[in-house]
């Protein structure tokens, strides 16, 4: 970003000089639990006391939100860490600019959205849901956009209180539901005053630790600097829940509840990546990229591989028990769903990280080309795999995808860098899975599929620690990379 003509003096960033550290990976993973794994504790609750249909109603409300958010500026959070990385006066002065843009976006995209849902025909009680949904997209602007710049400055303590928050209300809501029962209004009751806690904690943090510029950035210049971060994430937004829309429409709500509570569940499992990749954006993002940044950025492959592998070897093993244990025999249909989805893990980990590389290197309007792509090949799949399959269909549909952006990124980052980043040892680490996959399937029909499912994650948990993995993948952070 230029700032040559603002005569506006450069607050550099604290945290600046110094390299990611592996705790910062920890802060931000158990900052990611507190909201999606928190999140995932109240939508079994949710969807326990609705049921499949109730539910499909739910997930459908969220997914329009989530789509609606995005297109409204949830994508700035990245913009902003990469920017305050740089100067954090900064960032702290677009912050409070972005949430304001994000307040103005809102009304009319809402508006949009609820128009579009009458169109399709949906019933008044749907469209009341979704209008009080909507209204947390402002305090939604002001927890994110204060994100934004905490994460930036490294401060991920902070970051991760107003995760929890908003976990910690989700969860409440959740043990309510589980005790006295609920219908769909308090699912959505919940999820405003979450978003409104998270806001004020946001509120709170702004003023304590916010150090900003005081010139303001042109609105028109700022608006065309984050317009891509408007784009992009509402195309992957789009082909990441334009299924649950189709399958609302073509296979009904109890469809979309199986499907969506398996898809939540897979989505739970983004914590690690979120966690690793922008722990180590900060130094990705100092103008500067070399063969120690690409060396960091294939050790946290390296780990986001093998976690993806472990968690195949999981859902095969312990996903009918689960489902069975947590929801009951209404979501049996989950169980394949999750075995189908959980395959998506692999490419999806490898596409956070090649997106960070792009993004550390200021590549981010390829995202806009990719994410188009991805866009259509997903809804021409979902068009015409859902029709056949119902939910499995969508299911596969979310594995195509997720392998064309993965084909995408790998010639973006060549033209980026010059070269592909290769997870470490990740030749090794696949034929040990596939290994012990074979074994799992196989030896499950001759001995208690549980039993062989325990032991074949042990032996590759066993496999990883006598290869030195968590010492190779802790390198990622030592500040000598730097």
């Amino acid at each position: 970003m230029s700032r040559s003509a603002q005569n506006v003096e450069v607050v550099v960033t604290a945290a600046a000089g110094r390299g990611p550290k592996f705790t910062d990976a920890a802060l931000l993973t158990a900052s990611r639990f507190g909201r999606l794994g928190l999140r995932l504790i109240f939508m079994l609750a949710a969807a326990r006391a609705l049921g499949p249909g109730r539910f499909g109603v739910y997930v459908l409300v969220l997914a329009v939100l989530e789509i609606v958010a995005v297109a409204g500026g949830s994508g700035f959070i990245d913009y902003l860490t990469r920017e305050t990385a740089k100067d954090e006066g900064l960032g702290w002065r677009v912050a409070i600019q972005l949430i304001l843009l994000r307040a103005a976006y809102a009304a009319p995209l809402a508006a949009a959205a609820l128009g579009a849902l009458w169109l399709l025909g949906y019933p008044g009680t749907v469209l009341a849901a979704a209008a009080v949904m909507f209204a947390a997209l402002i305090p939604r602007a002001v927890s994110e956009c204060v994100q934004g710049v905490l994460r930036g400055v490294c401060r991920y303590g902070s970051f991760m209180a107003i995760d929890v928050t908003v976990g910690l209300v989700l969860v409440a809501g959740g043990g309510w539901m589980l005790a006295r029962g609920g219908s769909l209004a308090f699912v959505v009751g919940t999820e405003l005053a979450a978003a409104a806690a998270a806001a004020l904690l946001a509120l709170v943090l702004l003023a304590a630790f916010g150090k900003p510029q005081r010139a303001w950035l042109g609105w028109w210049g700022l608006v065309k600097k984050t317009l891509v971060f408007n784009f992009y994430p509402l195309a992957t937004s789009l082909y990441d829940r334009i299924d649950i829309v189709l399958l609302s429409k073509l296979a009904g709500d109890v469809a979309t509840g199986i499907y969506g509570m398996a898809y939540r569940a897979l989505s739970a499992l983004q914590l690690v990546p979120y966690g690793v990749l922008f722990s180590i954006l900060p130094s990705l993002s100092r103008d500067t990229w070399g063969p120690a940044e690409k060396e960091r950025l294939e050790r946290a492959m390296g780990l986001l591989l093998s976690v993806g592998y472990a968690a195949v070897l999981g859902t095969v093993a312990f996903a009918g028990p689960a489902v069975a244990l947590l929801l009951g025999q209404r979501y049996a249909g989950s169980v394949l769903a999750l075995e189908i989805l959980i395959w998506a893990v692999v490419p999806r980990s490898l596409n956070a990280a090649l997106n960070m590389g792009l993004l550390a290197t200021s590549r981010e309007k390829v995202f806009a080309l990719t994410s188009s792509t991805c866009l259509a090949v997903n809804l021409v799949a979902n068009l015409v795999l859902i029709p056949l399959f119902s939910w499995q269909g969508a299911a596969a549909a979310t594995i195509v995808t997720e392998a064309a952006l993965l084909v995408q990124n790998v010639y973006w980052i060549r033209k980026a860098i010059g070269s592909v980043p290769m997870p470490s040892h990740a030749v090794r680490t696949t034929l040990a899975f596939l290994a012990l996959l074979v074994a799992l399937l196989v030896g499950g029909r001759f001995a208690p599929p549980l039993l062989v499912g325990m032991g074949c994650l042990l032996m590759f948990l066993t496999y990883l620690y006598h290869r030195g993995a968590m010492g190779q993948f802790a390198a990622a952070w030592r500040p000598e990379q730097s």
